[in-house]
């Protein structure tokens, strides 16, 4: 069973891409504000058990068959570093604004894993 690689920031990139979701889960000031502030942590990294966040999330898991996960598998399998995933946390419910097929392929890696993320909180 191989490691994930973890890089040590988010890149803009992937500030952006989340930046859609947020605006479709929150309205555009608290859009804002949790954009700003993963930015401003955007090296600041935290690890949490991937079975931890999935729960948290109250997400599904895709399931393994999926593309995306499965090309998450490959990015695993070739050591390739994965991205810390995106967490914005708003009234006691986690939100996964980036990284969500990293999770699912992680949890089907190992569900003990500790995911890299970074975690911000809105009120």
């Amino acid at each position: 069973m191989p490691s994930i690689e973890w890089e040590k920031k988010v890149t803009k990139k992937d500030l952006d891409a989340a930046k859609g979701y947020l605006h479709l889960i929150f309205d555009a000031g608290e859009a804002k504000r949790a954009l700003e502030k993963l930015e401003e942590e955007r090296t600041t990294i935290q690890k949490f058990k991937v079975r931890d966040i999935l729960r948290a999330s109250l997400n599904e898991l895709k399931p393994e068959s999926n593309e995306d996960v499965q090309k998450q598998f490959v990015k695993m399998f070739e050591g390739e570093p994965l991205v810390p995933i995106l967490l914005v946390r708003k009234e006691n419910k986690v939100f996964i604004v980036d990284g969500y097929h990293r999770m699912c392929a992680a949890y089907y890696l190992d569900k003990e894993c500790e995911m890299h993320c970074v975690l911000v909180g809105i009120d």
